[in-house]
């Protein structure tokens, strides 16, 4: 009896791991059947295996090369496809752009994921995202500029002692420190000095918990792609009870006592904005001065603003607010150091890389100042011409310092891939393949901006580049640091604002030297998704 136990213990056993392997490989064929290459996927990873061996730009090079500019890959057990082709990659972000609206279809159940505007879909993001616009338009940005001024002359402080000093400093650390200064008074509406007390305040403590992931994500993020209606009724968060409950208590706290305060509407953060889209005031609404005509829209285009007629129906609740301004946090303090991208699986990219878009452009920004003397020199030049003067209208005139920045994006793009949810069933120009309603296609950033077909000698960074008189020698849709199209990134003058801004400041007082503990090349982390380079370490002096 006890032997007749034993065997169909076993029998069962064996078959419900065969049943369920054939469910986890059911779709590992996909692509062999359409005679579409790429990397061969292994049980429960798929094709993300190859970030456990190489970076992942390294990653993504090797597949272009080896397979062309469209490949196929899995996201854990669904099939995606990876778009190279910069023809291509405009049919689907501007003239089809009905069919590509999502940048994700994977909901937690957790409205601190699922509400935020990278993560609503369809009807419910265009309208959000209609009120949320005005908060990122240039009156606004101007209003909000002072809050980054104060924070760079923090970060002036710390930077100062350490040329006194002849010290070296890791610009990962340094920069990073700045943008959460910068997200912390900007979209919390506090003031914080992450530079001298990064171990011991409470708001930054909880900030790291975000930025740099846990095990949570590595569960939830699982169980969204291969059993996405469990996830959502299970209701899993990302986010540590802890952390979720400082948060919310935080926000909730600031929005309390600001609705209690008469002249609340004074504070000229976003979380204001936020408040006052909640409360549908005049202020929130489009900025009747005239926009001044800056660089930005040159090099990377104009951030579309919508007039859904379904805006005036738009309820932002509280969550709303907390989720997006955790987007805030998540993207800004790695977009103006790598610079904005998504929550989920973008966003679940943003949490495991560490905080990589603003903290990731201004740390590869002045590292490469460090090692290019003569582009230092020809920035800082340009710099003094306007006196010492950082204000908004300044550093949106400052071509050089523009194309800077805009090389560095190129040559370091954060988000080294773009996301987005087949929302049609949509034929891929003369390719004859048919990409099914529900399949995430990826957009190779990285490997654009990289190709000798677009940027000759692409490895070299080169500000000339991107300089009004040679602009126009650039392929069209070849560059997207911030995606492109209707749905590209919001936050978008915010980062910029940013960068440009602590960039003019630092390079007029300080030289930025090479040192023997700079590596050159960088070196990149491996088991991320975004641009991850280890510590960067160079000198600094006064001029």
């Amino acid at each position: 009896m006890f032997g007749e136990k034993m065997i169909l213990s076993a029998i069962f056993s064996l078959s419900a791991l065969c049943i369920s392997y054939f469910y986890l490989t059911r779709n590992y064929n996909y692509w062999r059947k359409r005679g579409i290459r790429g990397p061969k996927p292994v049980l429960l990873l798929g094709t993300l295996w190859q970030i456990f061996k190489k970076p992942i730009v390294e990653v993504m090079m090797d597949n272009r090369k080896k397979y062309g500019n469209i490949y196929g890959g899995f996201m854990t057990t669904r099939p995606n496809i990876m778009i190279g082709d910069p023809e291509l990659i405009k049919a689907m972000n501007i003239t089809d752009f009905h069919h590509f609206t999502d940048h994700t279809d994977m909901k937690s159940g957790d409205p601190l994921n699922d509400r935020s505007l990278f993560n609503l879909m369809g009807n419910e993001w265009k309208p959000m995202r209609s009120v949320i616009s005005p908060t990122f338009s240039s009156g606004k940005m101007r209003a909000m500029h002072p809050i980054i001024i104060n924070c760079v002359h923090r970060l002036d402080k710390y930077l100062e002692t350490k040329a006194i000093n002849g010290s070296e400093f890791d610009l990962r650390q340094t920069m990073g420190n700045l943008t959460m200064d910068v997200i912390a008074a900007s979209a919390f509406g506090t003031q914080i000095d992450t530079h001298n007390d990064h171990k011991t305040n409470e708001f930054v403590k909880n900030a790291d918990s975000i930025i740099k992931g846990n095990w949570r994500v590595w569960l939830v993020f699982p169980l969204m792609s291969i059993f996405p209606t469990l996830a959502e009724r299970l209701g899993l968060s990302i986010f540590s009870p802890s952390v979720r409950q400082f948060f919310k208590s935080a926000i909730s706290t600031i929005i309390a006592r600001r609705r209690a305060e008469p002249n609340a509407c004074k504070h000229r953060d976003y979380l204001q904005l936020m408040i006052n889209a909640q409360n549908k005031s005049a202020d929130n609404s489009a900025d009747n001065e005239t926009d001044i005509h800056d660089l930005t829209e040159q090099v990377f285009g104009k951030t579309e603003t919508f007039n859904d007629q379904n805006a005036a129906n738009v309820v932002i609740t509280d969550d709303d607010m907390l989720a997006n301004s955790l987007l805030f946090l998540i993207a800004g303090n790695e977009t103006t150091a790598t610079l904005l991208s998504f929550l989920l699986y973008e966003f679940l990219l943003f949490l495991i890389a560490g905080n990589e878009t603003t903290a990731t452009l201004l740390s590869f920004l002045l590292y490469e100042l460090s090692v290019n003397e003569n582009c230092q020199q020809r920035l800082y030049e340009e710099i003094r011409g306007f006196a010492g003067d950082y204000s908004y209208e300044s550093i949106a005139r400052m071509p050089y310092l523009e194309a800077c920045v805009a090389e560095t994006l190129r040559h370091y793009p954060p988000n080294p891939a773009v996301t987005r949810i087949c929302t049609e069933q949509y034929v891929l120009g003369d390719t004859g393949l048919t990409i099914p309603k529900g399949m995430t296609v990826n957009f190779d950033v990285y490997g654009i901006h990289h190709s000798p077909e677009y940027y000759p000698n692409p490895e070299r960074w080169d500000p000339e580049r991107f300089l009004p008189s040679n602009r126009d020698q650039l392929v069209p849709y070849t560059y997207m640091p911030f995606g492109l199209g209707p749905r590209n990134c919001v936050g978008m003058r915010f980062a910029l604002m940013q960068a440009k801004t602590t960039v003019a400041h630092l390079i007029d007082k300080y030289r930025f030297k090479r040192t023997a503990n700079t590596r050159y090349p960088p070196t990149f982390e491996m088991f991320e998704f975004v641009l991850t380079s280890d510590d960067i370490n160079i000198g600094i002096e006064l001029r």
